[in-house]
């Protein structure tokens, strides 16, 4: 029997995915018909920081007290803290730029289903490493990833309809 706790979370995991996908797609008409890279850039930078900033204030403020204090029981100093938050930091802002070029040469649909290949690179490594077993539903998951994959090559490619309104303008 499912508990409220593991029908809550459940949906929460499927409105994060929708909501992912709905980026994404939303990001494509954006860097192809309007404002391009840099915008679209700008804007992910901007509103990321405010949405970040405010999760936080609500959130997370005894956390990131916690992080900060001296008496803090980390394995690691605050001059390591500090690095380790800014190369994510960095990272974080490279996957989002190469997700912009991306969009420029192909669409957010092949996007979402390259990014969803990560799970299973993760789920192997769990496998080997850790000695985690899959379920079924880690199998049907990725059965279905497959037939996208396949089904999103069977047809024909949308930026390649020769039009040049649909060419980027960055």
């Amino acid at each position: 029997a499912a508990s409220f706790e593991h029908i809550r979370g459940d949906l929460y995991a499927v409105l994060g995915a929708v909501l992912l996908g709905l980026d994404d797609v939303l990001s494509e008409i954006l860097v192809t018909d309007f404002g391009g890279v840099r915008e679209m850039l700008f804007m992910k930078g901007l509103f990321g920081a405010l949405i970040s900033i405010l999760q936080i204030c609500f959130f997370e403020v005894d956390n990131v007290r916690d992080l900060f204090s001296a008496s803090y029981g980390a394995p690691c100093d605050m001059s390591r803290r500090m690095g380790l938050f800014i190369t994510h930091i960095a990272f974080r802002a490279l996957d989002v730029w190469g997700e912009m070029e991306f969009l420029v040469v192909s669409e957010a649909a092949l996007l979402n289903l390259m990014l969803l290949t990560s799970d299973l690179y993760a789920a192997l490594f769990d496998v080997a490493r850790v000695g985690l077993h899959l379920t079924g539903y880690f199998y049907a998951a990725f059965g279905m990833i497959c037939f996208g994959i396949v089904l999103y090559e069977a047809g024909p490619s949308p930026t390649e309809s020769g039009d040049s309104e649909n060419t980027p303008k960055d």
